[in-house]
């Protein structure tokens, strides 16, 4: 899970725990020069890789973490068998830039770099250079089979698919969006001031053994009220009560489990993302779209409150992308719903079926367009 709240996690996800992880390995990148022009210094990256890279370095899948997650966040998708089948692929599993990865060589978010507040900005393009330069210099990988992500993997994944046009044969964006929303502007500026008014945030300079867990935890639950549909807080909950307890011992949770200071870099990365901001494209999203050149598998969820698949323009990159499909993941947990065993178990065929139809040469993909319950292919049913 992505954005959703720890406990329901741990009871929606039986059995996909996955294997001991592989080893941690390291990528130098030196100075990483951000589209801002700020530059910053001495990148150090660290990944996970599930499987084993063929001779030709042809079987490799980068496999892209959510806002809260780490490299380990997406290793229920890949194994034997599983969604990404590690039979067959090499599964790249990155830290992405901004996370406050506990190893002493990583150096990818203010808290690790040492640098705090003075880590510049960074952005979701940003973000894609880094791992584009992980995969090149450090694994001397030149194309994918596929990149895939939930959440703010599934926005880095689209970014891909923009950036990199040529570098892979498939997308496989998982509730994303194409740009940020007023309303998420609204949500995460919301969440950062409830961290940023709690006393012990000191303007970002708090130490490592005193952050500000109390906003933390109230930040993170003002997004998770976004997160789950109100159909979802209806079978999730019985009373008023049982929401208040709820919400209690998952803000202490997520307030001990949560980087601050990343936290809100990476929620600064988000809400000003838009993919037809890349160049040459000048806002022109439609445009942008045309430019993928990979088959694109857009699972997006018409219940989700978070990353609205219609306000949030992924509709509209379906419509004009020469090469998408949707699938709606259709689920009441909203945003979070990709984590569901329902979601989980429907996610996995869609990834095996289309990886299958790469690796046999067979154009496009099964099934219809766009999914045979939605009225109008530009926005979810109401």
């Amino acid at each position: 899970m992505t954005f959703g709240l720890l406990a329901l996690a741990a009871a929606t996800a039986p059995g996909l725990a996955a294997a001991q992880a592989p080893p941690v390995q390291t990528c130098e990148l030196g100075e990483l020069k951000l589209e801002s022009g700020a530059v910053i210094p001495n990148v150090r990256m660290t990944f996970i890789a599930h499987g084993t890279l063929n001779a030709e370095r042809s079987n490799a899948i980068l496999s892209i973490h959510g806002l809260r997650g780490n490299r380990d966040a997406q290793s229920f998708l890949a194994g034997p068998g599983r969604a990404l089948d590690t039979d067959r692929y090499y599964v790249i599993q990155p830290d992405t830039l901004g996370v406050a990865s506990t190893d002493p060589n990583a150096t990818t978010s203010p808290t690790r770099s040492g640098l705090n507040m003075r880590f510049p900005r960074f952005s979701i393009r940003d973000m894609v250079q880094a791992e584009h330069r992980m995969l090149t210099e450090c694994l001397n990988i030149r194309h994918l089979v596929a990149v895939t992500g939930i959440s703010m993997g599934g926005i880095g994944s689209l970014q891909w698919a923009v950036s990199y046009p040529d570098f892979m044969d498939a997308v496989i964006p998982i509730v994303p969006q194409a740009h940020a929303t007023r309303q998420t502007n609204f949500v995460w500026e919301a969440a950062r001031q409830a961290i940023m008014l709690d006393p012990k945030w000191q303007d970002g300079a708090y130490p490592a053994n005193d952050p500000p867990r109390r906003g933390t935890g109230i930040g993170v639950n003002i997004q998770n009220a976004f997160g789950f549909s109100s159909d979802a807080f209806a079978a999730m909950f019985q009373d008023r009560a049982s929401v208040e307890r709820f919400y209690a011992t998952t803000t202490e949770q997520l307030g001990n489990a949560t980087d601050a200071r990343d936290w809100v870099y990476r929620t600064w990365a988000i809400v000003d993302h838009d993919i037809a901001k890349t160049p040459p494209f000048n806002g022109d999203l439609r445009a942008a779209a045309r430019s993928i050149k990979a088959r694109l598998l857009l699972m997006p969820n018409c219940f989700d409150q978070l990353l609205s698949p219609g306000a949030s323009g992924v509709m509209e990159v379906a419509a004009h992308a020469p090469d998408a499909r949707i699938v709606d993941l259709d689920d009441i947990a909203g945003h979070s719903g990709n984590s569901t065993p329902r979601s989980v178990t429907l996610v996995a065929a869609e990834i095996r079926d289309l990886l299958q139809r790469v690796a046999d040469g067979r154009p496009g993909f099964n099934g219809p367009r766009i999914p045979r319950h939605w009225s109008r292919e530009d926005r979810c049913p109401n």
